[in-house]
């Protein structure tokens, strides 16, 4: 697996990445990547070769893989407006839950702070879940904040 390559200077080809922010395997021992700066969950198997790419769950910048392959994806940078870092129009930032068995997403947690990010602005870096289903995003800010389920 490259950084960047030749070809794809980037990193944006398959098996390629332009800064892979979070690793997580699933119940089936696959590998997760989330190639943050392509918008993108690259998957693999124990053996490195690529299995899909995934686009639904945003700008991934954390994913939390639970014993029941719910996938959590924190997207702390989605932006539409004009290009450049962030730019990933039709997404916004916040939290994706899905299944890590087909890529669906069955719930979406927005960020509800403006853009660019403040102080007060979630912008939830890194996720975690409990067995009560409650979700945890780690912040840029150095804080935690808890979405308890209803």
């Amino acid at each position: 697996m490259n950084v960047q390559s030749k070809d794809s200077p980037q990193g944006r080809g398959i098996r390629e990445f332009d800064c892979p922010h979070t690793l997580a395997f699933d119940s089936r021992g696959r590998l997760f990547v989330g190639d943050r700066q392509n918008n993108r969950i690259q998957i693999f198997d124990q053996d490195g070769r690529f299995i899909a790419e995934w686009k639904q769950f945003g700008r991934p910048s954390g994913i939390f893989i639970d014993r029941n392959d719910v996938l959590y994806v924190a997207d702390s940078e989605s932006r539409g407006g004009e290009q450049g870092y962030g730019y990933n129009p039709g997404c916004q930032r916040g939290i994706r839950i899905g299944s890590a068995k087909d890529g669906s997403v069955k719930y979406f947690v927005p960020d509800p702070g403006p853009y660019p990010p403040s102080a007060e602005s979630t912008v939830s870096e890194g996720v975690a879940a409990d067995a009560a289903g409650n979700i945890y995003g780690a912040e840029f800010t150095m804080d935690v904040k808890k979405y308890v389920k209803k």
